[in-house]
């Protein structure tokens, strides 16, 4: 009956998540975000990793999430709590979008790529190579299932790691162990189109994402708040 397929479309809306984390630097950016995903998905539950905002948005968040995740501030950088919280999330099929991201369009079909590895990832074409022919994948937006063994390192290895964010501790583990490569499925690029694609005359008409990373991209997500 309609009935019978509307519950079970609701339960297995209930084992994925769209998962981000905030800090205070950028919990303004939080509402913009959410609205941007409800606008297109009205289902899929919503969990928000607290990386260090004020006691102030505890009352909101209770009121328009389905899950929260508390972190301490971590020392170095907040990104590097990303696989952890990936890891944590109480669902089976969990999709992280930076905060910096604005979703256009549904985004649901997405969790199907998790069936297919242990983390779909998309290329990062504007990663400056420091090998040539090297691959860059892009961690702002990826997708798993459970508890995958390769987001297990990369967790472990966040913890001590010295460099810049989480991308890189994921492209240095894949650079020693290339054979971890197989685990990850590669996502269509609009999945994930990048500021810096569009500021190089690069676009795409089937885009559901735009990583608006960067002081610029930043600026412009706040020229669309304020509107």
């Amino acid at each position: 009956t309609a009935y019978r397929r509307q519950r079970q479309m609701c339960i297995r809306d209930r084992n994925k998540t769209y998962i981000t984390g905030v800090d205070q630097n950028l919990a303004h950016f939080l509402p913009w975000w959410i609205e941007n995903i409800r606008r297109h998905d009205k289902e899929t539950h919503i969990t928000v990793c607290d990386y260090g905002m004020k006691t102030s948005w505890q009352s909101w968040l209770k009121t328009h999430v389905n899950h929260v995740l508390t972190y301490p501030p971590h020392p170095k950088c907040a990104w590097y709590w990303k696989p952890h919280s990936l890891l944590e999330a109480p669902y089976k099929y969990k999709c992280w979008i930076d905060i910096d991201c604005e979703v256009l369009d549904n985004m649901s079909e997405i969790f199907n790529y998790a069936d297919k590895a242990e983390l779909g990832l998309t290329v990062d074409p504007c990663r400056r190579k420091e090998v040539e022919g090297e691959k860059w994948l892009a961690t702002g937006v990826n997708v798993i299932k459970n508890k995958p063994k390769i987001v297990e390192q990369w967790a472990k290895e966040c913890i001590t790691s010295d460099l810049r964010g989480d991308q890189e501790v994921l492209h240095e583990i894949l650079k020693r162990e290339p054979k971890l490569r197989k685990k990850i499925v590669e996502m269509d690029p609009k999945y994930q189109w990048l500021r810096l694609q569009l500021a190089r005359g690069l676009d795409n008409p089937d885009k559901k994402l735009i990583h608006w990373s960067g002081p610029d991209g930043k600026r412009y997500i706040d020229q669309q708040i304020q509107k």
